[in-house]
């Protein structure tokens, strides 16, 4: 049953996307209501690429250029990737992982 609901959460996301390109908005965000329900149904958790390809707040597709505006901010403490949604304004930032310098003594 899992495999069956994954697979669609799957294919309704690429459809989602593919709408997006085209121009049909609220079908793609149509699309990734069913593809949250389901999940919610069969109790699947979403890998994170599929978490991060949609807006928490108005729940449409983010394709950079078209809904989603992707910078990058330096702070003291560390960069981000700051993702922003075009249609909503909703911000989401996720922190960048500085490589760490290899020590002398290896």
């Amino acid at each position: 049953m899992k495999s069956i609901a994954r697979e669609r959460v799957a294919l309704l996301f690429g459809m989602a996307l593919r709408k997006v390109r085209e121009g049909d908005v609220d079908l793609a965000r149509r699309y990734v209501e069913i593809a949250l329900r389901i999940a919610s149904k069969a109790r699947l958790e979403l890998p994170r690429t599929l978490k991060r390809r949609y807006c928490k707040k108005c729940l449409v597709p983010l394709v950079p250029g078209i809904t989603l505006s992707v910078r990058i901010k330096s702070e003291g403490r560390g960069s981000r990737v700051v993702y922003r949604c075009l249609l909503c304004g909703w911000i989401r930032r996720f922190p960048i992982k500085a490589s760490r310098k290899k020590s002398r003594r290896e």
